[in-house]
């Protein structure tokens, strides 16, 4: 069973524009929407599948504040790897 979990993990964030919304929310811990989706240039609906994929998989937390969603990363092994594979690699 947590073979099956970890590789829904690694499936949901293996698409470059969700790989550069974790490197976001590892960099500023919690960000909109609207926010996430300037820094990357994206459409907004574009970038709300992509966070609703992470948040299905329970990559990311969301805190709703009115009509305001703040994404954050709720996985300590989600950090670990982003850590581990962007911050150790001379890429």
């Amino acid at each position: 069973m947590k073979e099956i979990l970890t590789a829904n993990v690694f499936k949901s964030i293996g698409h470059p524009i969700r790989i550069k919304i974790i490197l976001i929310l590892y960099n500023k811990r919690e960000v909109s929407v609207s926010e996430i989706s300037q820094l990357l240039n994206v459409d907004q609906p574009i970038v709300s599948l992509h966070l609703s994929i992470l948040k299905k998989s329970n990559v990311l937390n969301v805190r709703k504040e009115g009509k305001m969603s703040y994404y954050s990363i709720g996985d300590s092994s989600v950090k670990q790897a982003v850590n581990l594979i962007f911050h150790s690699r001379n890429i």
